[in-house]
Formats: structure tokens, sequence, C-alpha cells
């Protein structure tokens, strides 16, 4: 059985509406053909040459990624331009490339929202509400990052380490990676009630878990200023990097696009060389 690339575009952009998008983003199908039929599926946070090959290994004539191929202007598609290289690779393998992107952040596939469930909060909602310029009466709350509390308070440290377990054990990743550079700043005594959790790099969510009155901020990417902030307010966090935030995202599309009626008889995978650059 074979199906459309614009209907797994569909499927997708059901849950994660191209519109959700921020301006600067650039999602949908980048690279290949709406009507091209496709019967294997290849999920990946980045579309790197490593990817590309993995892809064309397993046969897949679609990549679903996070994270978009071409962002910033590509100016040429010269074989010695360094950022032409994946779509050219793409174009020669006739594999098609579709970016889920700042849309997916704001889904029910969303990282932050299996984290959050994870680590089991309650009470769950947008940590930044973004809002419909012209809302329906069923259009859904969405927006980035999460904050709930906990069920009981519990001290920063033993949550910490209890979640970092977790993270082991759980299957939220779709296979096991190495929990290299995770930091972790606050006083381990520190009581811990409401967290705010933000997948990808959240350095600019700290003055709103701030107003939020989260004890606990968990995310990626928080550069030295933005943790003595988040310390001067009384906050604690947790720095998990870019990838292992958004990891999770790749497990809940995986099963969401695998439950999908329309979808039955595709094979679809999760990458298994795209990981961390740091590990």
């Amino acid at each position: 059985m074979a199906v459309s690339v614009g209907l797994v575009a569909q499927l997708i952009e059901k849950i994660a509406p191209k519109s959700w998008a921020e301006e600067w983003d650039n999602v949908g199908l980048l690279v290949g053909n709406g009507s091209q039929t496709i019967e294997r599926i290849l999920i990946t946070l980045d579309g790197t040459m490593e990817v590309v090959e993995e892809a064309k290994g397993f046969g897949a004539q679609l990549i679903v990624a996070h994270h978009p191929i071409i962002f910033r202007p590509l100016k040429n598609l010269r074989t010695d331009n360094a950022a032409a290289q994946v779509p050219l690779r793409l174009l020669q393998h006739e594999i098609g490339y579709y970016a889920a992107h700042t849309n997916l952040d704001q889904s029910i596939v969303s990282s932050s929202r299996v984290l959050g469930e994870l680590i089991g909060l309650e009470k769950m909602e947008p940590l930044e509400r973004v809002y419909d310029i012209n809302p329906s009466r069923d259009s859904e709350e969405r927006g980035y990052g999460v904050s709930g509390y906990l069920t009981r308070p519990q001290p920063l440290g033993a949550l910490w380490k209890s979640f970092l377990d977790k993270l082991k054990q759980s299957g939220v990743y779709s296979q096991p990676y190495e929990l290299t550079g995770v930091r972790l700043a606050g006083s381990l005594e520190k009581e811990v009630k409401k967290v705010a959790i933000v997948n990808g790099s959240g350095a600019r969510f700290v003055p709103k878990a701030l107003f939020k009155g989260a004890d606990l901020l968990i995310t990626g990417d928080v550069d030295h200023h933005a943790v003595l902030d988040a310390l001067e307010g009384g906050m604690a966090v947790g720095d998990l990097g870019h990838f292992l935030t958004e990891a999770p995202m790749l497990k809940a599309t995986y099963d969401y696009l695998t439950e999908e009626k329309a979808l039955q008889g595709i094979e679809i995978r999760v990458s298994s060389v795209n990981r961390s650059p740091w590990q």
C-alpha cells in the first residue's frame, strides 16, 4: 500500500496547522512533490547527511523532521556550498522532506506536554499562550511549553533524580539516549511544587516562568545570565540540552502517525543515527 506525501502532510497539519508556525519559521514540504507516492517514512529531529543516508538505506521516500533544512536564505545549490548538500542529496535520492517546527511545538505531541505528563504535573496549561486572530468556538488552547503542579511538594534534588531515572526507563524516547551534558542549578533542598517545561531553547522563557510562579524550569540551551536571573528570582533550572528536550516528540509523532488508519501498511521508523551532537 502506498499513500501520497500530501496525505501525510494533511495528517500532520491536522494536529499542527502550518498557520500556527511563527512568521520567521519555514515549515511544510521543503523538498519533494506532494503527489509523490510513498511506502516508508523516517522521522527525525534534524535533517543531517547521515539521516538522509539512513533514509536511503531504509528505502524511505519521505523524511518527517522537526527542524527545517532550509531556514536561512539558501542562495545557491552549488555542490561546494555546505548548506546546499542536504537538499541536493535529497533530490538525488528522490526523498521528500517535510518539516513541522514551531507549529508542532504547540501541538498535542509537543515534548513539553510529554515531559509534563512524565514528571506527573497536574492542572497543566501552556506556559505562554498563543491566541488565534479569529478564534472559533472550538479553538483549542495552545501555546509554548507547559506549567503545572506536582501532586505533592518535593525537594529539588530528589525530584531531579527521579525525573532523570524516568527519562531512562519510561519509553518517552524511541531508543536509549545518553543523558550527557544535563545540568541543574539551584539548592537541592529547595521545595518544588510548580514546574514549567519548555522543549528546545528555553532561555527566553525564564521571565515568563518566574511570572507564573514556577519553582523549577526544565528546558534546554539556557545561558549563564538567564540562569542567574532565574536563581535571583528564586527559581531552579534544569537544563537537558536541546536534543533531549525535543526527542520525546519523535516517539509521540511516531505513535500518532502509526495509529492513523490512513497510514496502515506504511512503514514508519524513528532515526537511529540522529542524536545530540554533544554525545
